[in-house]
């Protein structure tokens, strides 16, 4: 009954709230409590796709024990109240490192789960909130050039593969061929890799030598996280190319050559039929 009350408090409470925006603040503390959040009134965050983000909601002078609860402002979603959360998705989770920090974490971060989360403390004089703005980063890979690659039977097949918007260099970066991994290092297939220390962006080269017909066809790059690059590779044969090209000069010569045969073969039957007669 005590929780079901403090739900319905809660929720008249977010809901009397005004829209929030980014400001600026040293600490904020409500002078009718006395109660302090640690911080500024709106923390910025920057969050990696797939890490945890951890919101860290410190509070000082809660010596009622308040109930500390956590809002997602997109659709006012009350995530948890206390220790205990309100949401199915089980990558939220409140962490109590201490008696005074009560912060959320959100496993395998998206891009879902951006925007402004509220740290709110109820009192029965009212409630009071940190906001947290939230944004995610998504890794993504692309490679240079267009998205299509032409190469002949015999010559180098060589892509480069860049990853950026990284808050780390990632630890691998894959190719495939086809959806199929492509094996590093084999007798035709070399792969270098650049973590970019200076440029801040991450780069690989696939080169392939001695091209193959079968070698053509849909090439991705990227790593763990990261939205993939693609291009497709169209490898043709160098002298098929030549004899369609030698028969289509040919058959160009021919034309013309037809076209006189067709007038010799006309005045030469005239002037026979006429000699005849």
């Amino acid at each position: 009954m005590r929780l079901t009350v403090t739900l319905l408090l809660l929720i008249f409470s977010v809901k009397q709230s005004s829209p929030v925006h980014p400001g600026t603040g040293t600490f904020l503390e409500d002078s009718k409590t006395n109660l302090i959040f640690e911080g500024s009134q709106v923390t910025n965050l920057t969050a990696h796709q797939g890490t945890t983000a951890l919101l860290s909601c410190k509070i000082k002078n809660n010596f009622q024990n308040n109930p500390v609860s956590w809002i997602r402002l997109r659709d006012w979603h009350i995530l948890s109240t206390g220790p205990s959360t309100y949401t199915k998705d089980e990558r939220f989770s409140v962490r109590q490192a201490t008696a005074h920090d009560w912060s959320l974490g959100i496993q395998y971060v998206n891009k879902n789960d951006e925007g402004v989360y509220s740290c709110q403390v109820s009192t029965s004089k009212g409630s009071i909130s940190h906001f947290y703005n939230l944004k995610v980063i998504v890794p993504r890979a692309y490679i240079l050039g267009s998205e299509e690659y032409y190469a002949q039977t015999g010559t180098a097949i060589s892509l480069v593969c860049i990853i950026e918007d990284t808050l780390e260099p990632p630890q691998f970066v894959f190719w495939y061929h086809n959806n199929k991994i492509i094996s590093y290092d084999t007798r035709r297939t070399k792969v270098s890799f650049d973590s970019g220390s200076r440029t801040k962006k991450t780069s690989t080269r696939l080169l392939i030598s001695s091209a193959l017909l079968e070698d053509g066809g849909n090439y991705t790059c990227g790593s763990a996280n990261a939205e993939k690059g693609m291009v497709t590779v169209y490898v043709s044969d160098g002298e098929m190319r030549m004899h369609v090209r030698n028969g289509a000069r040919l058959l160009y010569l021919s034309i013309p050559i037809f076209f006189l045969l067709l007038i010799f073969d006309f005045f030469c039957r005239s002037f026979c039929f006429k000699a005849n007669n």
